[in-house]
């Protein structure tokens, strides 16, 4: 074999190595997530781990196209260089190790947000200061992802295939030049080349490798596990540019779902009520007791939902802290990449309900004990029109601080309570809490009283809830407490895992375990969350409701209970209405999804790929697609009038009533 050819084979071991590093982090990936892929069978997960070959080879001659290159090109002698073998011998354990870390941590951040990361990471990374905060707690409480990333890279390091040189030192290099070897070679080059192209762009379609294309040969559920972290971080970065859709006419758009709500509906005089939205950090609706058909972890909610309007069937817009406080502000859902609050459309001029309700005499003000600029949310305060925000600054006592976020939730608590005593009725505060998060720290004087559960997350989750007993016990003594109405919310899921066999769990049976074990993991599931309306005395709060709700309602359902009297714009529907939408939206690893009733329907921009019965196939395993054609075609109808309205106005600065309508 000549000198050129066997660098050829060279380089295709080489190759393979990165490969199987890549099938060794897919393979961590799904370990560390099993709880979520628990329904993934042997079979299935094979055909997964083939089908996610295709997205590592994209990003492995991608990011490896410089060292290809060095391979192919005819270099002769220099090739067999020492120094030229260990440069690229350091850019390939260097370039490629980046790209395996970066696949180990998101294996990890995967379980809190349970959506593999896209470029928006890099805005949550330098908007503000916690990442430096958290980062020693997390390489304390996950050091063995360091661990096995160095065994990998020291594994790399030594098995690195090496070029085998003969005695003289130039491995069979001809010194004559011979026209039609050069020809094989430079055919050869340009073949590689070519292939490592395609490899890069992920096939031979007209368009490159998408993150949509995963969705093809598995459900959306199962999407992440045949991804790569690098892969939907590298394809979505600067795609933050929204495309205009134009699925019906502007009549039929408004017909199906009108976006503009008017509510002088005739109910009577505007009514000065305090409005207080709770927003509960990381609180499942898998967590809390009145829910389910255990005892959860919440027993003080449990005993409000006795006495409120609990939205048995209420869904987050999306996955993360910085997309419910836009969903709940100003009524605009996360269906981008990029969190509202840092996408390029952040300057839209919006409706947000502290600027309308100050137009009625409201004092406004956020909450939320964490160090000020944490997620950018006082800049956001700011933007939405808040006349104040309280954080950990002006609190002023770091002898409440968790040492990680900000103020311990019971202390923080009480502290907004006292605030809201000493504002001039009416008002609209939001506070946001943030105990029950990583690292799920309790205070020293709490120590041991609030006991762990399935996960460490069901120890904190119980401490805030105890922290919103305290709250409510010191509002009512207040003169304000009676005459407001308090909305409690989370802002998204966290992990999930149902706790069968233990003391947490009445004895409910093996086929409910298994339908929430499925349900709090599918598609759909993982989005609910915990919702309630609570106002002391009025008897329009006190009945649950089973209809399907979303975030982006409370904005619409808090304006329509005041009695407003103008327009706005806000993609949800009260629930207070008898027309209301009954339905919740989500953007899913780059699909659409809609939720209403027992259905979830995906859609990926153009058609619809598939429809569940959540209640009958937790699971997600019968695709109704054509066998429920009808109930898919209105479902799809709506996704689609909701989405051409989101994206056009997102597009065209038209989130608020013009002026002369």
């Amino acid at each position: 074999m000549s000198s050129y050819y066997f660098n050829i084979v060279l380089l295709l071991k080489r190759l393979l190595l990165v490969v199987l590093l890549f099938f060794v982090s897919r393979l961590f990936f799904y370990i560390y997530n099993i709880g979520i892929f628990a329904d993934v069978e042997v079979a299935e997960l094979f055909k997964i781990f083939i089908l996610g070959l295709r997205f590592d080879l994209s990003v492995i001659c991608y990011f490896n196209l410089l060292f290809i290159i060095t391979h192919v090109i005819p270099i002769g002698k220099a090739f067999s260089n020492r120094a030229v073998q260990i440069v690229l011998k350091i850019y390939f354990v260097t370039v490629n190790g980046v790209l395996i870390l970066v696949n180990l941590i998101d294996s990890i951040y995967f379980h809190f947000i349970q959506k593999r990361s896209t470029a928006d990471i890099f805005k949550f990374i330098f908007v503000s200061d916690d990442v430096p905060t958290l980062l020693p707690g997390f390489a304390k409480d996950y050091w063995f992802v360091i661990a096995i990333w160095i065994v990998l890279i020291i594994l790399t390091w030594m098995i690195y295939p090496k070029l085998r040189m003969n005695k003289s030192g130039i491995n069979n290099i001809s010194q004559k030049f011979r026209l039609k070897p050069f020809i094989y070679k430079l055919v050869t080059t340009i073949l590689i080349l070519v292939l490592s192209m395609i490899g890069a762009r992920g096939g031979l379609q007209l368009k490159p490798l998408a993150i949509i294309d995963a969705s093809k040969q598995v459900n959306a559920s199962q999407m992440p596990l045949v991804l790569n972290s690098v892969f939907t971080i590298m394809t979505t970065y600067g795609h933050d540019v929204l495309t205009e859709k134009t699925y019906y006419s502007y009549d039929e758009c408004n017909e199906i779902y009108p976006v503009t709500h008017n509510f002088n509906n005739q109910k009577g005089n505007f009514n000065n009520k305090n409005i207080v939205v709770l927003l509960l950090e990381s609180f499942s609706k898998e967590y809390v007791g009145f829910l389910n058909d255990y005892n959860g972890y919440t027993p003080f909610l449990d005993s409000l939902a006795n006495h409120s309007m609990v939205m048995e069937n209420a869904f987050a817009n999306g996955l993360r802290s910085i997309d419910a406080i836009p969903a709940i502000v100003i009524g605009i859902p996360a269906l981008m990449d990029d969190p509202f609050i840092t996408s390029i459309y952040n300057r839209n001029n919006t409706n947000s309900l502290p600027v309308l309700l100050k137009e009625k005499g409201y004092q406004t003000a956020f909450f939320h004990g964490g160090t000020n600029g944490t997620m950018n949310f006082d800049g956001f305060a700011s933007y939405a029109g808040f006349d104040d925000y309280y954080g950990r600054f002006e609190y002023d006592n770091d002898g409440d601080y968790d040492g990680y976020w900000g103020i311990y939730d019971e202390p923080f608590l009480q502290y907004f309570a006292q605030k809201l005593n000493s504002f001039k009725e009416p008002f609209f505060a939001f506070e946001f809490t943030l105990s029950s998060h990583y690292p799920y720290s309790i205070p020293d004087n709490h120590k041991g009283e609030f006991p762990e559960g399935a996960m460490k997350i069901h120890k904190v989750v119980r401490y805030s809830d105890y922290a919103l007993k305290q709250f409510f016990n010191t509002a009512k003594k207040m003169s304000w407490y009676n005459n407001t109405l308090f909305i409690i919310v989370a802002d998204h899921p966290a992990q999930s895992v149902i706790p069968t066999n233990n003391d947490d769990v009445e004895e409910s049976g093996d086929d409910l375990d298994n339908y929430l074990m499925s349900y709090y993991k599918n598609t759909s599931g993982r989005y609910a969350i915990p919702m309630m309306l609570f106002s002391p005395g009025d008897s329009l709060f006190k009945n649950s409701c089973s209809q399907t709700v979303q975030q982006t309602d409370l904005m619409p359902t808090i304006l329509d209970y005041l009695n407003y009297d103008k327009p706005v714009v806000a993609f949800g529907s009260s629930i207070l209405s008898d027309h209301s939408a009954g339905f919740a939206v989500q953007f899913v690893n780059g699909l659409y999804q809609i939720t209403s009733g027992e259905y979830s329907l995906v859609f990926d921009g153009d058609k619809s790929i598939s429809l569940f019965n959540n209640t009958e196939d937790p699971k997600q395993n019968n695709n109704l697609l054509n066998s429920e054609g009808a109930i898919a075609e209105s479902m799809e109808k709506t996704i689609k009038a909701f989405l051409q309205q989101y994206l056009n106005r997102m597009i065209n600065n038209e989130l608020m009533v013009k002026s002369d309508s």
